[in-house]
């Protein structure tokens, strides 16, 4: 999710801000900042098990999916596809999830990267290799506890 910042601007340069934000940007996005452990900035390996295991049963599978996709991208429609969910499941999981991160951990970002691919009206969602083999390990360990499979 972007930070987005107030900038005053005259009242008679803002289309001009308008026509300049519409275009599409030739900068590449920011690389994410991970850390030296290899998580996103401010994740730690507690942080992300906890938020595991704060998660419900949807959210795990999501978080899987990402991680089984990683280090590639895997659209909303391919998360979906793995969980057994619809997209519309995958989206309606993530804005409680979005919250849950804000709220109750203290991060700003998700512990994975989300871009948008607005002209093909994707979005794509990616983990570190720190993340997704924590989100597997952990995933194989509920599995193996439950003894059952995802």
């Amino acid at each position: 999710m972007p930070d987005f910042v107030n900038v005053p601007v005259p009242v008679d340069r803002v289309q001009e801000v308008y026509e300049l934000l519409a275009r599409k940007s030739t900068r590449p996005p920011a690389a994410p900042q991970v850390s030296e452990d290899g998580y996103p900035a401010g994740w730690s390996q507690d942080l992300i098990d906890r938020m595991f295991v704060e998660s419900s049963s949807a959210m795990r599978r999501i978080l899987f999916a990402i991680a089984r996709k990683s280090p590639g991208w895997a659209t909303t429609a391919e998360i979906a596809e793995a969980c057994d969910l619809t997209a519309r499941q995958v989206v309606a999981s993530l804005g409680p999830f979005e919250k849950r991160v804000s709220g109750r951990y203290g991060m700003r970002r998700w512990p994975f990267e989300t871009r948008e691919f607005v002209d093909a009206g994707l979005r794509k969602y990616s983990m570190s290799a720190a993340t997704a083999g924590r989100i597997i390990a952990l995933t194989d360990s509920v599995e193996h506890h439950e003894g059952r499979t995802l």
